[in-house]
């Protein structure tokens, strides 16, 4: 029975490597370039430049003069002024009036210059913050990716220990029916399999969550076919690591990393804006000019005014008019003046200099001008910050990169010392020397040194690429 279990697992087994073969396979670049690709972070990022650029082209603009047009229509009734004869009407009328103004600023003490300029620099740090972001989001992936891997390696370890105790079960089978060994034998090695399906049921799972973890990263549903293209790494210790220096890997980190570039950008940026504070407690000159018009229906037309001989006596406005005299009495009115006759007929231009000098504001030119020098400080501060974290991570990582590679070197003697001793102990076991309790601890000895063998390379791998990343070295296995 213990049997046919078995080769029912090695059935599965060979299934599920058999569907991996099948799949597709992700390699650690396409990994990184699907999560830049998706990931909500960068878009944002990518939103925050876009409005950067959009903040900086606005800042160019205001060196233009600006241009609009007005234009305003009513009906009026009772006593009102007519807009355009400028008189009292007690007649209800419609009006109009049009109009195209300009303004352009000549001098505000260099806050437009200063503005595009400050744009500009803000442009630059949200462009540097997006690489940043984009490195950052790299190096998870990386570490997740990693992850699955030591995972899988794991998991391909406790396979190759069931293996090898199934082999050791099948030749103490063979020994006890010999006569070479007691029955009793075989107990310890049957629990040791138990163990050892245990185990391999423990690791799979690990690097099924290990996958899941790397897949929402991805932001790719968690059924779909996944596999890594890397199964397995060669890991071996690189002398190089110990010539590595603080003063090395920080000085290529200033160089490299995105996040000093915009922090030192970003103080410019703040420099600028206290220097824009400063322009508005400075005079302001604006030229301006414009055109307008208008329009009412009370600007009347006449006919042509008619002469007539004066027979009888005649009054106009109370001043008599001389008889047998030829007198010009007006046309009637027969219409209104045409609108765009009108237009042309009102048609007004002005043109003028505009100086606004700040006097008193309630104090808030000043405590603008206050405000900005403060956050140049406070800039200044988160500056220094940063470098004492980037100096302090370096360290960290170097110091951690190089005691791993002891431990890696440490873990493969290990390894090879105690696969001798196991080795020797399986031949004593063989010729039944030993009984199977012995063979069952050198095998777990050995168990444990192979662990420590992986948890050691993939720390190194994980420690070596942290260095690698602040060296600016592309990531890649």
């Amino acid at each position: 029975m213990k049997r046919i279990i078995n080769w029912i697992f090695l059935f599965v087994i060979l299934c599920i490597t058999g569907n991996t073969m099948a799949q597709d396979t992700w390699s650690l670049e396409r990994c990184i370039s699907h999560a830049l690709e998706a990931n909500l972070g960068i878009k944002q990022s990518q939103l925050r430049l876009e409005q950067a650029l959009l903040n900086e082209q606005l800042n160019r603009n205001a060196r233009y003069p600006s241009l609009s047009a007005s234009s305003s229509f009513g009906y009026q009734f009772g006593r009102t002024i007519d807009p355009t004869t400028n008189s009292f009407s007690l007649d209800a009328f419609s009006s109009q009036t049009i109009g195209l103004n300009s303004s352009a600023i000549i001098f505000n003490g260099g806050k437009i210059n200063t503005l595009i300029e400050q744009g500009e620099i803000d442009a630059l740090a949200a462009k540097e913050d997006l690489l940043q972001d984009k490195n950052d989001i790299a190096l998870t992936v990386a570490t997740s990716y990693i992850n699955v891997l030591f995972a899988k390696e794991r998991t391909a370890n406790a396979q190759q220990r069931m293996a090898l105790t199934e082999i050791q079960s099948e030749n103490t089978i063979r020994l006890i029916k010999a006569g070479a060994l007691p029955a009793n034998d075989i107990l310890e090695l049957e629990a040791q399999l138990a163990l050892n399906q245990q185990e391999i049921i423990i690791q799979q799972n690990a690097a099924s969550l290990a996958l899941l973890n790397l897949k929402l990263l991805l932001q790719i549903p968690a059924d779909q076919i996944f596999e890594l293209a890397v199964s397995e790494i060669d890991v071996s210790p690189d002398d190089v690591i110990d010539t590595w220096t603080l003063a090395e890997v920080y000085a290529k980190a200033v160089s490299n990393q995105p996040f000093l570039k915009a922090s030192k950008l970003r103080m410019k940026s703040a420099e600028l804006q206290a220097k824009i504070a400063r322009a508005d407690k400075l005079p302001r000159l604006v030229i301006f000019g414009g055109i307008d018009s208008r329009f009412s229906d009370q600007v009347p037309v006449f006919d042509d005014p008619v002469s007539v001989l004066i027979e009888n006596e005649v009054f106009v406005d109370g001043t008599p008019i001389i008889l047998g005299q030829n007198f010009m009495v007006p046309g009637k009115r027969i219409g209104t003046v045409p609108y765009f006759d009108q237009l042309s007929d009102n048609l007004g231009q002005n043109i003028g200099l505009s100086l606004n000098v700040p006097i008193y504001n309630n104090s808030r030119a000043n405590i603008a001008e206050d405000r900005a020098a403060l956050n140049v400080l406070n800039t200044s501060y988160s500056n220094e910050q940063l470098d004492q974290k980037l100096r302090s991570d370096i360290q960290q990582a170097l110091t951690d990169a190089k005691a791993s590679k002891l431990q890696l070197v440490a873990a493969q003697k290990s390894l090879d010392a105690t696969q001798a001793s196991f080795d020797n102990t399986e031949k004593k076991f063989k010729l039944g020397a030993i009984n199977s309790l012995d063979l069952s601890v050198a095998k777990n000895r050995l168990d444990a040194a192979q662990i420590d063998l992986i948890v050691a390379k993939y720390q190194y791998l994980f420690n070596v690429k942290v260095v690698d990343f602040y060296r600016g070295v592309p990531l890649t296995f």
